[in-house]
């Protein structure tokens, strides 16, 4: 009933040896079929195509592919399906292979040649249907990749084109093409449904690491950081610049990263940049970038902080330290949202969001000239001041528990107890350095006291004493005048040299004296190694 390279009859009798189309007629074929088949791993470009390249070779043509349902055994369905006479086939629908032609494939690893169909006699159950729809002839080819059948090539003919003088062995190579390409849109189609778990469990993975920052992040349980956390709820969700003000140590990357984890890009990157601990010589490119030979040691392109924070928040700690000529161009990334590298040309659009934070009184410096009131309008369109510790003492207890726990966790260690006259100690102290110094305090405790108790090390003394009045501190230029002369007086006037005034005051002789020029100050004397 089924032979390979023979066929089956209508009384099942066997007849000769298959013919064999002409050589370069084959060839052509079967290379229009690999361009056909293998330029795409889209099955419904592949059937289209397919179907195409049959169609106009043989006729009228019906071309369709089963595919093996892995998780129904016996059965498969209909992948795709090119029917010029029956144009309404259903694509999708899923049937029993026992009984069809189909079936007799995928059991015998090989093609099963029905010729003619018989609808009063069939040998196979889709036979009656194949004849109502106008085909005389069928060849059901099974589609084996690398040992393993993955469903069947089906083939029929109207009765006038016939089948087997025409396309059976071209069609067979065919076959093998198309077993190729399902294998491929099969692999394509597992990869696609694993992206998407992997998509749906990174969202999860990142909202869930967002609830714990939310959660976890900022200890605020005084009025006053309520407040401060209420307006950062306001604020990010929008792309509004934000400038946080307050004193060194008073956690203020800390509160950037909760707007960039409040905010609608907390699943994008979230850069730091430090303007006050980068040279002046390095710090525009480190923000914009630069180009190959832009400089000495420039040997390739490279992306500054600004391109890096694509899509998420950049956070530009002491913005106040900006030099004059990075103000410049700050103030053009935030109008234009552009960035033009150093040694460049052209300019990149960057979206990004930008928290700034200083603890300098950038009021103060735009009166005297230092700071770019037009850069200064721009940063502070959404101010946050972060209150100091001592201000806010309600605080003081959560945040020394939340340190505490975090840096024992670090210690493979559990959190000691702490004593009451230890808590009454640390409540006292009025911590000048802020969170910043009350997280290191807690650590050398830590490392001090390794028992199941928390013994605190001695605080640091009191910044004044009790009661004092805190004094306002003078002009800066006035204020390093009044160091300079106060060194240059204990070294008798000399700057150079291992008692002069520069060694006195960490400096070198010659910025010193770059200084005291600027300041206007006059000639003070001489040195052994040399005068000012």
């Amino acid at each position: 009933m089924w032979v390979e390279p023979r066929w089956a009859g209508y009384q099942g009798r066997v007849a000769g040896p298959l013919p064999i189309v002409a050589h370069d007629v084959h060839e052509k074929i079967v290379e229009e079929a690999i361009e056909a088949v293998l330029s795409t791993v889209d099955m419904s470009a592949v059937l289209e195509r397919t179907g195409r390249l049959l169609n106009r070779r043989f006729g009228e043509t019906r071309v369709a592919i089963h595919r093996l349902v892995e998780a129904e055994p016996g059965r498969a369905e209909v992948a795709l399906v090119s029917d010029p006479l029956h144009p309404g086939a259903a694509v999708g629908a899923r049937f029993a292979l026992a009984g069809t032609a189909s079936g007799a494939a995928v059991q015998g690893r090989a093609p099963v040649v029905v010729d003619p169909l018989s609808a009063e006699q069939p040998r196979f159950s889709d036979e009656p249907a194949l004849v109502r729809a106008g085909y005389g002839s069928l060849v059901s080819f099974p589609l084996v990749f690398e040992d393993q059948v993955l469903g069947t090539l089906d083939i029929a003919h109207p009765p006038r084109e016939g089948l087997l003088a025409c396309c059976f062995q071209v069609a067979r190579q065919v076959a093998h093409l198309v077993a190729m390409a399902l294998h491929n849109s099969l692999m394509v189609e597992e990869v696609r449904r694993l992206n998407r778990l992997l998509d749906r469990e990174n969202r999860r993975l990142k909202e869930e690491l967002r609830e714990i920052r939310k959660a976890g992040r900022y200890v605020a349980d005084s009025p006053a950081m309520a407040e401060v956390v209420s307006r950062v709820r306001l604020v990010a969700a929008s792309d509004t610049t934000v400038l946080v003000r307050g004193e060194t140590g008073t956690g203020k990357e800390g509160l950037a990263r909760l707007v960039h984890d409040l905010s609608p890009r907390f699943g994008g990157p979230f850069v730091v940049v430090n303007l006050g601990a980068i040279p002046d010589t390095l710090i525009e490119s480190e923000l914009f970038g630069h180009e190959r030979g832009a400089f000495t040691g420039a040997d390739r392109r490279r992306a500054g902080r600004f391109e890096q924070a694509e899509g998420g928040t950049l956070f530009l700690d002491e913005v106040g330290d900006a030099p004059p000529a990075v103000q410049v161009r700050l103030l053009r990334v935030l109008q234009e949202r552009e960035v033009q590298r150093v040694g460049g040309a052209s300019t990149v659009k960057v979206d990004v969001r930008v928290v700034a934070a200083t603890n300098r009184d950038l009021e103060r410096m735009v009166a005297e000239g230092s700071f770019r009131q037009d850069l200064y309008y721009r940063l502070a369109v959404f101010p946050v001041v972060l209150p100091p510790l001592r201000d806010r003492p309600e605080d003081l207890r959560p945040l020394a528990e939340h340190l505490l726990a975090r840096h024992a966790a670090a210690m493979n260690r559990r959190v000691p107890a702490v004593p009451p006259a230890a808590w009454a100690a640390l409540s006292a102290h009025r911590w000048p350095g802020n969170i910043r110094e009350l997280e290191n305090f807690l650590q050398r405790a830590l490392i001090l006291s390794p028992g199941p108790e928390l013994v605190l090390p001695p605080l640091p003394p009191a910044e004044r004493p009790t009661g004092a009045p805190l004094s306002a501190p003078g002009r800066f230029d006035d204020e390093v005048r009044g160091v300079i002369e106060r060194a240059l007086q204990a070294s008798g006037g000399r700057v150079y040299g291992s008692e002069g005034a520069a060694a006195l005051l960490g400096l070198r002789p010659t910025t010193l004296q770059g200084k005291m020029r600027k300041l206007g100050m006059v000639r003070a004397g001489k040195g052994t190694a040399g005068e000012v």
